[in-house]
């Protein structure tokens, strides 16, 4: 029975693609048999993809060409620039010889890929998927023959490594969008890695004062005869370049004669080839027509090249004959020809100072060939008494480790000092630099190192250009991918890590920064891991690293940066499986009370496709942040539930999580009323309402009508909400439902206060004043505080209102001592208001201060911004009347533009009721009849019978 063909993706990976294609293959075999048809293209397509696997690529035969996908199977920051080199190398190896020579096109993008294992009746192979793929394909079609084309991004990974020109753009199939084409003319030899990547705007050095005085000194130094050296030492990226150039910039041009001599990844098979590049930059050795020419130049920077033997005389002339010069022919000479080479070509460096002092520049030299490096050992043994100052940098001290004689300055070039970095980030981000999210953000994924804080800055920069929305940049930032510079840098490190170990750090990275070591190595002994093996060779290798006692040992990855880029490398389906890993892991035991623990399981439901137990778990998350009164973050959480709900219902068809959806829309509501979003809570409530219907649950239905009176009541037309209010306590009377009868009683009531109707809304509560008064006296305390709270005091508001002050302070006084025994801000601060609304409408206006006072401080500070518009309006009016304007005016300005903000439009009314008491008090008339007018408005609008102009009650 024939396997089915199947596709396993195995990783993300960050590469170029490479199309080379044979011009008019068709014509060139024609008729031939297939034998001969091979032997004509065969030799070419074998030459282009030996030429690519060379520079690290892995190669597919094309049937008329071949692929190159450069970045696999190991990350390689210059991946762009080695698909470029290859692709000069095809065309000089192949293409433009003559008529015998076929042409070749050549097309190159960049981008984010899929690798896979495809596996078929015949076996298994590897397959590349996305469109980065396709593109290159295009790029590829497009191009002219014999010639580089490249796109856009690739020239944003290589910088100004190669010269190039804009040819046009290519149409983007199935998207509204062209990207932008170039082809490439020549590489430009001299330029280090460092300045082809500089940015125009380049960033200010902060924090490295310490080592440029380093490096000053040892130039002041040199200059006075004392030749010496320095190797700058640091992981990628911590400015080691950047301090060189700034060294170089400080001294005068025609103060210094300056070589520099830049490795590259893409020419460390080439033997000598900095020190080439130099002395043919200097000496134009490369131009000489003849051995005669060669030998007067060479002749002038070591003195005579009669001396050297006919081998080392050869070799030498041949090094620079030629662009490249393969290590192995170096290696396979006898050491003592290696080292007169090394010998001539120190000297020939050397021989160039004249009345200046020399600087060196030796960048990158991690990068450097063998030859480059016996070359660099015999300047450094040489330069004691000369005026001669050779600087190194290199991201590991391991071709220095034979420096017996200590003829090296070691200077570490460490990360950015805390205060140092956040300078940085501050002065990067420009005017958001205030913006403690966005710094904070960049602090930790930078790891504090100059270049990724100089790329996340401006990738955060030209996001918030693109889109003036920091607050859904605030919200997305989790999801912020690394700027593409940054992640082979990451990638190419995990890569160094074996097999077993390296999908044991991916493990971890799926489950975020942080874990309980426990849970770990549950996690991965669940997936078939050794768990203690693993991590501590995660550890031993600065992946992971430990902290906390040692009864709780906590885990963490070192740079949250690796988190971030293993987690991408990790293709979905097999993230979605090792999410649905750490959940059970994490879901092991019964339900937690532990927010941050509670989050991470409905994050690895969530990301596990787990429907049901995410919501569960959200649920959960939102219950608990309401209790502890972060209801922003409940809000989201209550959110996500129902996101969660929605997959499970369209993706599984199951119609049985009525219950479990209505409980989050209750959560949500709850939430919902801290914030003050009572316009997402109507919306909630209606369709809640919808829901109920088709459940045919009567009594949640009617949970969900009194929800619409209340905030009809607040947002809309009070007329309505009456209607609503009243239809839902029919319903809960002739339910017999004493709970729900209490709670739409309330929502009558309130909106019959609104609408000037004292008389009817203290009548409502009066008709259920039993179950305010005891049956439910502290149940339902739920973010807004028990209905007890809110009848008995609605009724006292209405009795004031009415004159009766008797009868609302014992109703105010025992809503207090309800609110007592709840304990809750909610209801202290609503019987306070109350209290405050009796004493100011009978005249006692220091016990009515003290009250609103009271109401408005814990209100504000418990972030109940309904409340707060409640509390001011008549805590304005006591003040207005005791000649306080200044007071007066700040209470009102500030809870105005609240209730503006959060449209609610009756606090808008009830406050626009005592700016105008305000306004005419201080003698401003015409300001006084404006807000009159837009007052007059709202009641007409919303029927506001109560708000009366002449600001005779209400």
């Amino acid at each position: 029975m024939r396997s089915r063909v199947q596709i396993e993706p195995t990783e993300r990976r960050m590469c170029s693609v490479l199309f080379a294609d044979i011009v008019r293959s068709t014509m060139i075999i024609g008729d031939l048999d297939p034998e001969d048809a091979v032997s004509h293209l065969g030799p070419v397509i074998e030459q282009i993809m030996t030429i690519c696997e060379k520079n690290g690529a892995t190669t597919l035969f094309t049937g008329d060409g071949a692929l190159a996908v450069f970045g696999t199977p190991h990350a390689d920051e210059d991946h762009a620039a080695k698909a470029i080199a290859s692709a000069q190398e095809i065309i000089r190896q192949i293409a433009g010889k003559g008529d015998q020579s076929p042409d070749v096109r050549i097309g190159i993008h960049a981008g984010e890929l899929l690798v896979s294992d495809l596996q078929h009746t015949q076996g298994r192979e590897q397959a590349f998927l996305g469109p980065v793929m396709n593109i290159s394909s295009k790029i590829e079609a497009a191009a002219r023959k014999n010639v580089v084309t490249v796109s856009e991004t690739v020239i944003q990974s290589v910088g100004t490594l190669f010269d190039h020109e804009p040819v046009g753009e290519l149409q983007i199939d199935g998207r509204n969008k062209t990207l932008k084409l170039f082809e490439i003319k020549a590489r430009n030899e001299q330029l280090s890695r460092w300045a082809s990547q500089a940015r125009r705007d380049r960033s200010p050095l902060v924090g490295r004062e310490a080592e440029l005085a380093r490096l000053r000194e040892a130039w002041s130094r040199a200059c006075q005869g004392e030749g010496n050296s320095v190797l700058l030492l640091g992981a990628a990226g911590v400015g080691k370049s950047r301090l060189t150039h700034e060294l170089v910039e400080d001294i005068a041009p025609e103060a210094v004669d300056l070589w520099e001599f830049n490795c590259f990844s893409l020419d460390q098979t080439a033997a000598y080839l900095p020190i080439i590049r130099a002395l043919n930059a200097r000496l134009k050795l490369s131009d000489c027509r003849s051995d005669a020419e060669l030998e007067a130049k060479l002749s002038k920077g070591i003195g005579n090249t009669r001396f050297l033997d006919n081998h080392t005389r050869q070799a030498l002339f041949s090094i620079f004959r030629r662009a490249r010069t393969e290590v192995e022919q170096a290696a396979g000479d006898p050491s003592r020809r290696r080292r007169k080479l090394n010998d001539i070509l120190s000297r020939m460096i050397l021989s160039t100072r004249k009345e200046k002092p020399l600087l060196l520049l030796f960048e990158d030299l991690h990068w450097a060939d063998q030859g480059t490096l016996d070359v660099v050992q015999e300047l450094l043994s040489r330069i004691s008494f000369l005026r001669v100052l050779v600087v190194l940098t290199s991201r590991n001290a391991t071709p220095f480790t034979s420096d017996q004689k200590g003829r090296l300055q070691l200077l570490p070039v460490p990360p950015l000092g805390e205060d140092d970095c956040r300078e940085l980030i501050s002065r990067l981000l420009g005017p958001r630099g205030d913006d403690g999210l966005l710094r904070d953000f960049v602090d930790t994924m930078s790891g504090r190192t100059p270049l990724f804080v100089e790329e996340f800055a401006h990738h955060l920069r030209d996001r918030l250009d693109r889109t003036q929305n920091s607050q859904s940049l605030h919200r997305n930032l989790a999801d912020l991918e690394v700027p593409a510079r940054i992640q082979p840098l990451i990638a190419s490190r995990i890569d160094t890590l074996d097999s077993e170990n390296k999908k044991a750090l991916q493990v971890a990275a799926v489950g975020g920064l942080r874990w309980t070591w426990s849970t770990l190595t549950e996690t991965l002994q669940r997936l078939g891991f050794e768990a203690q093996p693993r991590l501590t060779a995660l550890i031993e290798n600065g992946f992971l690293e430990t902290y906390g006692p040692a009864e709780n040992q906590q885990i963490r990855f070192s740079h949250a940066l690796v988190q971030k880029v293993g987690y991408r490398s990790i293709p979905r389906l097999r993230r979605s499986r090792l999410h649905r890993a750490i959940f059970e892991a994490l879901h092991a035991g019964a339900d937690t009370d532990d927010l941050e623990i509670a989050q991470a399981i409905a994050r690895h439901a969530d990301q596990g496709k787990l429907w049901q137990e995410a919501t569960e778990a959200y649920l959960r998350c939102g219950e608990l942040a309401s209790r502890m009164f972060s209801f922003e973050a409940a809000v989201s959480y209550f959110d996500n539930a129902l996101r969660c709900v929605g997959r499970l219902k369209a993706e599984t068809g199951a119609q049985n999580v009525y219950e479990l959806e209505l409980r989050v829309r209750r959560g949500l509501r709850v939430s919902l009323v801290a914030s003050g979003n009572f316009r997402r809570i109507l919306e909630i409530s209606q369709e809640a309402e919808k829901l109920c219907d088709d459940a045919g649950d009567r009594v949640s239905k009617i949970t969900s009508q009194i929800d619409q009176g209340i905030m009809t009541t607040i947002l809309f037309d009070i007329r309505d909400a009456r209607r609503i209010s009243q239809r839902a306590l029919d319903s809960a009377t002739e339910l017999g439902d004493a709970r729900l009868q209490a709670n739409a009683a309330f929502a009558l009531a309130q909106a019959a206060w609104f609408h000037g109707d004292y008389e009817s809304a203290k009548t409502a509560i009066d008709h259920h004043a039993g179950l305010f008064q005891s049956e439910f006296r502290t149940v339902e305390t739920g973010t807004t505080g028990s209905i007890s709270v809110l009848g008995i005091a609605t009724r006292a508001n209405a009795q004031s209102m009415l004159g009766q002050f008797d009868k609302a302070e014992d109703d105010i006084r025992e809503a207090l001592e309800i609110a007592a025994e709840t304990g809750k801000v909610y209801d202290r601060s609503f019987a306070l208001i109350a209290r405050g609304i009796s004493c100011w409408k009978a005249e006692d206006d220091t016990r009515a201060a003290e009250a609103l006072r009271m109401a408005l401080k814990i209100s504000s500070e418990a972030g109940i911004d309904v409340l707060s518009c409640f509390a001011a309006a008549p805590l304005a009016r006591v003040l207005t009347r005791n000649r306080d304007f200044t007071d007066a005016r700040l209470v009102l300005t500030k809870s105005l533009g609240l209730a503006r903000e959060m449209q609610m439009e009756a606090f808008v009314a009830w406050l626009l009721s005592a700016e105008i008491c305000v306004l005419q008090e201080e003698g401003r008339a015409g300001e006084a009849e404006e807000a009159a007018a837009e007052l007059a408005d709202l009641c007409r609008r919303n029927g506001y019978f109560g708000c009366d102009p002449t600001l005779t009650c209400f």
